[in-house]
């Protein structure tokens, strides 16, 4: 009987230890959870292509002439 008085105070620390993850798991899931939305990527890198290549034609011009004034 005394063996499992002995172990009484590690079962408590083990308990303690196994809640105390659980509730930093959780806290740290709901803090990465709120904070995905924030990561989104900025407009311009979602814009679809026809528009990207537009205005790399559109910025075409503007180089020859930066060059041709040299």
């Amino acid at each position: 009987m005394s063996n499992q008085n002995d172990n009484q105070p590690v079962v408590w620390a083990v308990l303690v230890a196994v809640i105390i993850l659980a509730v930093g798991l959780a806290v740290g899931f709901g803090i990465a959870k709120s904070k995905k939305p924030a990561a989104a990527a900025p407009a311009a890198v979602t814009a679809p292509a026809q528009s990207a290549s537009e205005a790399a034609s559109a910025a075409e011009p503007a180089a020859s002439e930066a060059s041709a004034a040299k």
